[in-house]
């Protein structure tokens, strides 16, 4: 074979066994082409062996859980926020009357006020008094009771006159214990039967507790008395007052012993009525 030949030959063989094996296209592997099915399997069972792991060691660190003890509390939870009302015992219009719109109060207390309108004169106002006394002698903070005088007509303006004096005097040198003194007047006039239509008849009572002519006069005739008579004028209007005893819830409501059914009755109502304006 001529040496040409023979040359071209080998080269041919050559590039033949260079080749072989090489058909595939090259590729670039990357994170995401290195992962396979069975590693995805393996990674998923990994992440549920953790939680499991994450959730027994919270359980592990309460031990007080339990959770049909909590789905109970739950339950009550619910119920409680859904349920009604109590109903009230006593109506309006029945047990008492509300005022639209309200009316001014005695105090103007920022808290609830209950005032009973009354007269030294009226046998219920005075049969009114133990009960009233014992009520209001373990009040809430925020109840505030008051009386005040009616005045329909002079006997009843006199009077009211007379409260309103004990109360400018009460606390003071001539009058330490007021008290005693409205007490005072309303057996005078009940136990002793003296009606205490005048001054001289007013002045001889309170002398008796060291409130001398001077004092009276000065507290009779003062300013504060006259202011204190003239609102009383003022909210028995508002009120509509038209016998006593009349009690008013904090210038909303208003009711009596007869309106409510008796003592007891009325003191559950004039409870239902504070308690309604908290």
């Amino acid at each position: 074979m001529p040496a040409s030949k023979l040359l071209f030959a080998l080269i041919c063989i050559a590039l033949t066994v260079s080749g072989c094996g090489k058909d595939e296209r090259p590729t670039i592997e990357t994170a995401e082409t290195q992962t396979t099915p069975t590693d995805v399997v393996e990674q998923a069972a990994e992440a549920r062996t953790e939680q499991s792991d994450q959730l027994a060691a919270v359980e592990e660190s309460d031990g007080s859980f339990d959770a049909e003890a909590e789905a109970r509390e739950v339950t009550l939870r619910m119920a409680q926020e859904t349920a009604p009302s109590a109903p009230q015992r006593f109506r309006a219009g029945t047990h008492f009357d509300r005022f639209q719109p309200s009316k001014a109060t005695v105090t103007g207390t920022d808290g609830i006020e209950v005032a009973e309108v009354f007269w030294y004169g009226c046998n219920h106002c005075y049969n009114l008094e133990p009960t009233l006394k014992r009520w209001s002698s373990d009040l809430p903070q925020d109840v505030e009771f008051v009386k005040m005088p009616a005045v329909w007509n002079p006997l009843l303006e006199t009077h009211a006159q007379l409260f309103y004096t004990i109360e400018a005097l009460g606390g003071t040198d001539a009058l330490t214990d007021k008290d005693k003194v409205h007490q005072a007047v309303f057996d005078e006039i009940h136990l002793n039967r003296k009606m205490l239509r005048t001054e001289r008849e007013i002045k001889a009572l309170l002398e008796q507790y060291g409130v001398d002519d001077e004092t009276f006069e000065a507290s009779w005739n003062s300013f504060e008395v006259n202011t204190r008579l003239r609102q009383a004028k003022s909210l028995n209007r508002a009120y509509q007052i038209a016998s006593v005893p009349t009690m008013i819830v904090n210038g909303r409501y208003k009711t009596s012993e007869v309106q409510a059914g008796g003592k007891p009755e009325l003191i559950a109502v004039i409870d239902e009525l504070v308690a309604s304006e908290r």
